[in-house]
């Protein structure tokens, strides 16, 4: 029999405006249609389980994002304003 390796899973895609791109992986990551700028991850109902998911996704973009940059810019406007610094 031929091993058949899963084809990845479709993401968010990554290019873009920051702001936009955190939105799409945020809403993919908890399941939800959209993600206002200003609402806290974690206010959203994030996990940790969702978090190390939307952190290994967004590494895609910015290899140095770290799960404290999470707790340490909780809302996407917040996150994005960050990453765009680096």
């Amino acid at each position: 029999m031929a091993d058949l390796a899963r084809a990845p899973e479709a993401g968010p895609d990554l290019d873009g405006d920051p702001v936009e791109v955190l939105q799409a992986v945020w809403a993919d990551a908890l399941g939800v249609e959209t993600v206002e700028p200003d609402a806290g991850f974690f206010d959203l109902g994030a996990t940790s389980e969702v978090m190390l998911s939307v952190v290994r996704t967004l590494r895609g973009r910015w290899p140095g994002v770290r799960i404290v940059d999470i707790f340490s810019h909780p809302t996407v406007d917040q996150l994005a304003a960050f990453l765009t610094d680096e």
